[in-house]
């Protein structure tokens, strides 16, 4: 087990440099699966475990769900300000 906030900053991130906002996406929890299955795949590279995970940021899908749902409503504001 891996301390919690060892795993909060890698999990910061790798959100950081793999969630982006897909416009025009119409199957959103595929989206979130795909993204789940690689930030889980790369925690584990890193010795992070499931558990590890869930831990630090509760159920992951609702998790990438929220970071998703933000990117697309960062993504929307810098292009309102352009």
């Amino acid at each position: 087990m891996k301390n919690k906030p060892a795993v909060e900053k890698f999990v910061t991130n790798w959100v950081a440099q793999n969630v982006r906002n897909v416009p025009g996406l119409t199957n959103l929890p595929s989206e979130v699966d795909r993204l789940a299955s690689s930030l889980t795949f790369d925690a584990r590279a890193e010795g992070f475990s499931g558990s590890d995970l869930n831990r630090a940021v509760g159920d992951i899908d609702d998790y990438l769900t929220g970071q998703y749902e933000q990117a697309g409503a960062e993504q929307t504001q810098a292009t309102q300000t352009l």
